[in-house]
Formats: structure tokens, C-alpha cells, sequence
């Protein structure tokens, strides 16, 4: 009963590290992508493209942008962050589950 506070978040620090991996290559654009000749360019986005963040619908603009150079910044930390938190509960889920086991089983 114990074992699945250890099992499920070691699932999950398995699905983040799983995630962390997944998250190389050229960084993705969640809006609008315009290419250096200002025109919307879909797929990955590439060197000398811009993205476009946010979208003013009042005055017809974009009100946030980033470079190639920033999104990729961006993804590189996000990487970051679930390689730390898989790692953690993925730690944690081991021991956890190793401890109770142990702990929990039939001496003769």
C-alpha cells in the first residue's frame, strides 16, 4: 500500500527525463514564425526567423517577439528544469520504493 507513494513518482520522473530528452533540435515557435523577408514561414523554425510571441488583435501587431537565439536559449533551460525534476523523482521514487520494499518484506 505504502509502495505507491514511491511508484507513481518515479513514473512520473521517468515521463520527465523521457521529456527532457525529447527536447533537442530547433526550437519551436507556438505562434506565428516569419521568416527574415517578414513573411509566415511554417515548420521548425530557423536561423534568422522570428517569433511571434503574442498578438494584438485590436491593433492588428505583434506585441511580443523572439529571435532563434532566444528560443533556443529558452528550450536549452526548459531542458534543464525536467532533467533536475526527473532526476529528483525519479530519485526519490527508487529509494522510496527500494526502502518499502525492503522494509516491508517477510523475514524467515
Amino acid at each position: 500500500m505504502f509502495i505507491a507513494f514511491f511508484v507513481v513518482p518515479l513514473a512520473w520522473g521517468v515521463i520527465t527525463l523521457l521529456r527532457a530528452g525529447a527536447a533537442h533540435g530547433g526550437p519551436d515557435c507556438p505562434w506565428v514564425q516569419l521568416g527574415e523577408d517578414g513573411e509566415e514561414h511554417p515548420g521548425q523554425m530557423r536561423q534568422g526567423y522570428t517569433c511571434v510571441l503574442d498578438y494584438n488583435y485590436h491593433g492588428g501587431d505583434s506585441t511580443g517577439t523572439a529571435t532563434y537565439r532566444q528560443r533556443k536559449y529558452a528550450q536549452e533551460v526548459k531542458r534543464g528544469e525536467l532533467l533536475g525534476q526527473g532526476l529528483l523523482y525519479t530519485l526519490y521514487g527508487a529509494a522510496g520504493t527500494a526502502t518499502t520494499v525492503i522494509a516491508t518484506r517477510s523475514r524467515r
